[in-house]
């Protein structure tokens, strides 16, 4: 029975490897915090489907095919979040629902998520509008609708920007940033952030995130190392280091995995 198990699960991801496109994607993280006050831990687990197939295309990184395709999508996902301590622990979950729409007979994108938190009246509404200046670089108009619970809902605006850069040795470069004026405090949230991808299957990423009222002076920020490795066209691993996670002083690993079919 063991062996049986086994020559089916092979066989699957095999069969998966050899197509050439796919409607699907689903993604789960683990994520974990280890601190003299006590471990937090963070599960994470979306998919994503995509309403015309995706091909992955015969040079471009795997990792950045659904990028490239223009393939409308809609996406759903589940956030666990867990906070143990030696005097106090508490939990809380979230759901998450929304889509991307972008085509290949035009130019413009636009994308929603909704987020709800289990238990509370807390919720988030994220909205972008962009433009894709070429194939392999987009820029949008962000938006992020907040409705604490118990508090008066507002919303923050911001600009973000994905660039694909191919290189003359076959290696490819992304390069992404972004900016959020945050209405409830007297600064703003910048991200920049690089990928570089070894072929189409191995990246090594730099990100760093910060908050400042000036740009230049960050009153707090945080800065990761991230990567990722399609062992198969289907199938991918990724791993990453937060330092000052949460703009904290602690430093949080996480571990996910990507299976499309």
């Amino acid at each position: 029975m063991k062996h049986t198990l086994l020559a089916t699960i092979i066989a699957a991801f095999s069969v998966s490897a050899l197509a050439n496109s796919f409607h699907n994607q689903t993604d789960g993280n683990f994520g974990w915090i280890d601190t003299d006050a006590g471990d937090y831990q963070q599960w994470n687990l979306s998919h994503r489907f995509y309403l015309t197939p995706v091909t992955p295309g015969n040079k471009a990184p795997f990792d950045e095919a659904g990028f490239l395709s223009r393939s409308s999508s809609l996406t759903g996902g589940y956030n666990y979040m867990k906070f143990d301590a030696a005097a106090t622990e508490y939990s809380v979950s979230a759901w998450t629902l929304g889509g991307e729409y972008k085509d290949v007979s035009h130019n413009f994108y636009a994308a929603a998520n909704v987020i709800e938190i289990n238990g509370s009246a807390d919720s988030a509404a994220l909205i972008s509008a962009g433009y894709f200046l070429q194939r392999d670089w987009l820029v949008k108009l962000d938006a992020r609708h907040l409705r604490p619970d118990g508090e008066g809902s507002y919303t923050e605006y911001g600009v973000s920007t994905k660039k694909l850069l191919p290189l003359e040795n076959g290696n490819f470069i992304n390069i992404e940033a972004n900016f959020m004026d945050v209405r409830e405090q007297d600064a703003s949230e910048f991200g920049v952030a690089a990928d570089y991808y070894f072929g189409r299957s191995i990246a090594l990423g730099l990100t760093y995130d910060w908050v400042s009222d000036d740009v230049v002076t960050a009153d707090a920020d945080s800065f990761s190392v991230r990567g990722s490795w399609y062992v198969q066209s289907n199938l991918a691993l990724r791993a990453a280091v937060v330092f000052d996670a949460d703009y904290s002083d602690e430093e949080m690993y996480q571990l996910g995995a990507s299976y499309r079919f």
